[in-house]
């Protein structure tokens, strides 16, 4: 039977890191992709779909009080917290991690399916609301990757919240760390936001048709990536995602604001600049990209123009415009292109709270809370940007709750209650990393000190970085001096 695999890991004879993998191997090609530790449970991604999800697997789980009866599978954890909220006075969570492509976010759906179906009244429409927030954020915060062709771009925590007699409340998101930088430019294996492609490929059906929307080539911030992702159908989720908003109440004028807003961000990026005619200035090559783009971001030709060749200056109290290199403009533009896709999500988010909030001032002291985590997944590229560096610390952070709640605690535990705890039983304690990164000292706080000075440079910031923290054994510090260095960690 330890040969064959089972599904708790701690019943194996001996529980160690090959007798765990072994026994997770075996069941995954049993096309059993759980395995429980405790109350923790381990998934591994099929890659495909599996008959496990049906309407009679969701029932048995839904009989169940304790998902121990039964084999163990996400129903059961989701069934573990519903439990939890009906029989406590404590709030519930889940926290879902992972390595990029892991199948978190559709761990993430399959708990909130779950949930929907077993706490559905009669009417059901604010459970179906919920599930169809699933479409709108995939479009605008997914993007296909080297490692995921649905890779969620960014991190959510959704927070259901249910009456005493666990009937839904409500729900409510906040995202986390919206890979902005996508906007303009993608990896050659990779895409952009999917919401790109969904709407240049349905740029025949209404309402985009009168928008005069061309090809993915046609844009440069597509150029040089992928345009196809395997196994997803553009103009199929486009419609979906039509189908979402207007179940979450965006009424045709609204939809139409949104998708003209996304299309105006994207037409930003074909607007070329060369020399002007004065010193340290910039132009625009063409004026027609800067006219598309502002009908379809609803502001005056002059004005965008403005804000890509130059920029105000308060000194002492007055305010005065200096022009932009041409450096400078192109930088100001994708940075617009960036600030206005990620605002534009978070209103998109804020809309969708303000539809799924349904509590009423005199239920808001009774409600018992249902926290879902799903961050976005740890990653390692050649080359890995800010953005990347905050996602890998925030997995960081949570393998060190991890390691806090599961292992320092039992430990703990045991030692409180006269327990001998053989001497063998460690873990991987990640403080070390945590402080390099973005403790006292570490390369957060050097990065903002380096930026308070406007003369510093790259070079400056990675010669600091090697001065002060080139003694911890975390920090890679490349042997022949170059723009660059690394950090030994994996959450």
């Amino acid at each position: 039977e330890q040969e064959q695999g089972v599904d708790y890991v701690c019943s194996l004879n001996s529980v160690t890191d090959g007798a765990l993998l072994h026994t997770v191997r075996v069941r995954y090609f049993q096309e059993k992709i759980y395995t429980r530790v405790a109350r923790t449970l381990i998934a591994v991604n099929p890659f495909r779909c599996l008959p496990i999800y049906a309407a009679d697997y969701l029932d048995r789980y839904v009989a169940i009080n304790d998902s121990m009866d039964l084999p163990p599978h996400i129903y059961g954890l989701s069934q573990d917290a519903l439990h939890g909220i009906r029989t406590s006075e404590r709030g519930q969570a889940v926290l879902i991690s992972g390595e990029s492509g892991a199948g978190k976010t559709e761990s993430a759906k399959l708990i909130l399916s779950f949930v929907a179906d077993a706490v559905r009244n009669s009417e059901g429409w604010l459970e179906e609301q919920v599930l169809q927030t699933n479409q709108v954020l995939e479009s605008y915060g997914n993007a296909m990757t080297v490692r995921n062709n649905n890779s969620s771009r960014f991190g959510k925590w959704l927070d259901l919240r249910f009456s005493r007699s666990v009937e839904l409340l409500g729900c409510s998101m906040t995202s986390y760390l919206l890979e902005t930088t996508r906007v303009c430019a993608a990896a050659p294996k990779e895409r952009g936001f999917h919401v790109f492609y969904q709407l240049l490929k349905a740029r025949n059906i209404a309402p985009l048709s009168e928008l005069g929307l061309g090809e993915p080539y046609d844009y440069r911030y597509l150029q040089g990536c992928q345009t196809v992702a395997g196994k997803i159908d553009d103009v199929k989720n486009f419609e979906d995602l039509c189908e979402s908003l207007q179940a979450l109440q965006f009424d045709e004028e609204r939809r139409l604001a949104l998708f003209k807003i996304t299309a105006g961000i994207l037409t930003l990026g074909n607007i070329e600049l060369q020399e002007g005619d004065e010193a340290d200035s910039s132009r625009v090559v063409d004026r027609a990209p800067v006219e598309k783009a502002a009908e379809l971001l609803g502001v005056p030709p002059s004005d965008l123009e403005a804000c890509l060749l130059r920029k105000k200056l308060v000194i002492g109290g007055e305010t005065t415009e200096a022009n932009l290199t041409v450096d400078q403009a192109a930088a100001a533009r994708d940075a617009l292109a960036r600030l206005w896709y990620g605002r534009l999500f978070t209103w998109l988010i804020g809309c969708m709270n303000k539809t799924l909030t349904l509590t009423r001032d005199e239920e808001a002291s009774n409600e018992k809370l249902l926290g879902v985590l799903d961050i976005a997944g740890f990653e390692a590229f050649e080359q890995n940007s800010l953005e990347q560096l905050l996602i890998n610390l925030s997995n960081e952070h949570l393998q060190a709750h991890f390691n806090k709640v599961v292992f320092k605690a039992e430990l703990d535990e045991s030692e409180r209650e006269g327990v001998k705890v053989p001497d063998n039983v460690n873990f991987n304690d990640n403080s070390q990393v945590l402080s390099l990164i973005d403790g006292k000292g570490g390369l957060l706080e050097i990065l903002d000190e380096t930026m308070a000075i406007a003369r510093n440079t790259n070079q400056t910031y990675v010669t600091m970085v090697s001065k002060r923290q080139g003694g911890c054994p975390q920090l890679i510090v490349p042997k022949i001096l170059k723009l660059g260095f690394g950090i030994r960690h994996f959450a």
